[in-house]
């Protein structure tokens, strides 16, 4: 497990076992202050009571999960950026491997000045490729998102006795004061419908905050899956525009005229 998970997992063994919420977070090592989003969820813990152990339980889980899904994203996400690096160097080592190898390459375009042109220019390709591929890779970076944490928070309060609209009240304070801003739009509008929903039928809000927050969660880790995904692709186009040509001016090229000398 990872240590978000294991570390709420721990608090609430030690909840049930009849261990005090002060002394349980005492125990865990404290609130962490690196962590906002552990960091956010503890403190409407503390807020909430000693009784919020299943709901914890649920927020273990749902980080267990999150977690588990950004490692599996930074794997992918190495490939084509390692991938990337090799293609963009190949043109290069090529041109080492055969200066290595016997081939005057520096030696023919001293002699023939107007293979400088065709270095510079291959140079040039990889420069550029090597910057467009950094950005596309850079925009594809996974990112931290905490969405759907405000509706768990409010299933952390409203587990711990308070009613509905106290436990909004707690986790909004508790999420401006945390992360200095409010909850997303997307939050917002997901717990009036929840509010709404619980007002007209009777529904139990706690399964519907913690199920509505693993959805909004799998949601933003599907499309960080899926920017991986469509990096591969978009990588082909600086790789084959630029890399491509660069290799026939920086390897090609040299060997061509140090193999049949000058025309």
């Amino acid at each position: 497990m990872s240590s978000d998970a294991v570390t709420l997992t721990k608090l609430a063994g030690l909840l049930r076992s009849g261990v005090a919420m002060p002394k349980a977070i005492e125990i865990i090592g404290g609130i962490p202050i690196n962590n906002p989003g552990l960091k956010y969820l503890l403190e409407v813990a503390v807020q909430s009571g000693a009784s919020v152990a299943s709901e914890i339980d649920v927020v273990a889980d749902l980080c267990y999960q999150r977690e588990n899904s950004l490692a599996r994203i930074k794997v992918a996400y190495a490939g084509p950026k390692s991938s990337s690096r090799l293609v963009i160097w190949l043109p290069v080592l090529t041109m080492l491997i055969a200066q290595l190898a016997g081939f005057e390459l520096i030696g023919e375009v001293n002699r023939q000045p107007a293979l400088a042109i065709s270095i510079v220019l291959g140079i040039a390709l990889l420069v550029s490729a090597r910057l467009v591929s950094s950005r596309l890779i850079k925009r594809a970076m996974p990112t931290e998102s905490y969405s759907g944490y405000f509706l768990m928070a409010v299933a952390l309060a409203s587990g711990g006795g308070a009613n509905l609209n106290k436990a909004q009240k707690i986790a909004f304070e508790s999420h401006h004061n945390v992360f200095g801003h409010e909850p997303s739009k997307e939050e917002l509008l997901a717990m009036a419908e929840i509010t709404n929903l619980v007002e007209t039928t009777g529904a139990r809000v706690g399964d519907l905050l913690k199920s509505q927050a693993r959805t909004m969660q799998r949601d933003i880790l599907t499309a960080n899956e899926l920017s991986i995904e469509r990096l591969s692709v978009r990588l082909m186009i600086p790789l084959g525009l630029a890399v491509l040509p660069a290799f026939i001016c920086l390897a090609v090229i040299p060997l061509m005229a140090s193999m049949f000398g000058p025309n």
